[in-house]
């Protein structure tokens, strides 16, 4: 895998980083049900943004795990956001099923907007 990939998959993490919450013990990522899925699909980025590109090997092991998990969550995602970004949460999906991380994050913009207005940030 190429380091654009990994790239591609970091900047998925930090543009979801701003989700991943902090303090409240009874809703620690914002009162939304969608909250703690997005600070997980952001913890999902930060694996792969801290692999070894060094080793292909690994690496590309680390990154199909990370889609794997990413996907998973997200389709969790797609049932705790308002009806109207459901759409964009597929595309998400799709996008990182076929590694296209660019078009993930373009997916993801009205996503991004409504973490931002739900969740805290930390």
């Amino acid at each position: 895998m190429s380091r654009a990939v990994l790239a591609g998959v970091a900047l998925i993490s930090v543009a979801l980083a701003g989700c991943s919450g902090s303090g409240n013990a009874i809703h620690p990522f914002g009162a939304a049900p969608a909250c703690p899925l997005l600070a997980q699909l952001a913890r999902t980025g930060e694996s792969v943004e801290h692999a070894d590109v060094s080793d292909p090997d690994t690496f590309d092991a680390t990154l199909r795990s990370a889609v794997v998990s990413y996907v998973r969550t997200a389709k969790r995602l797609r049932t705790a956001v308002p009806a109207r970004l459901r759409t964009d949460v597929d595309r998400m999906i799709s996008a990182a099923q076929a590694h296209r991380f660019t078009d993930a994050e373009s997916a993801r913009s009205d996503v991004d907007t409504y973490a931002r207005t739900v969740c805290k940030s930390i």
